[in-house]
């Protein structure tokens, strides 16, 4: 990613707090986490998890990184896979 761009992410990510709104949240949501995540710890999934207003599930896995669908595919698809099949958030 570039520098610029990266800068320009950062600050819009990190000057945004949405938490007020996730009550209000009423569709079922499929957390996909890594387990090594240097930006968001898995504790933030955790906190979407018991704070939004509707059913939700997290999953853990055991990649690396903050953009795990570009760094380990593998990984992410079984995961999207196994949620549009079974439906696990509900």
């Amino acid at each position: 990613m570039r520098p610029d761009i990266a800068l320009s992410m950062a600050q819009t990510i990190f000057s945004s707090d949405m938490r007020q709104i996730l009550p209000f949240v009423s569709v079922p949501c499929h957390i996909v986490q890594s387990a090594k995540d240097l930006a968001v710890p898995v504790a933030v999934s955790e906190y979407l998890h018991t704070n939004l207003g509707s059913e939700s599930v997290v999953e853990v896995m055991s990649s690396e990184g903050h953009l795990p669908q570009l760094s380990s595919p593998a990984s992410v698809i079984p995961v999207l896979l196994r949620h549009i099949r079974n439906d696990i958030a509900v």
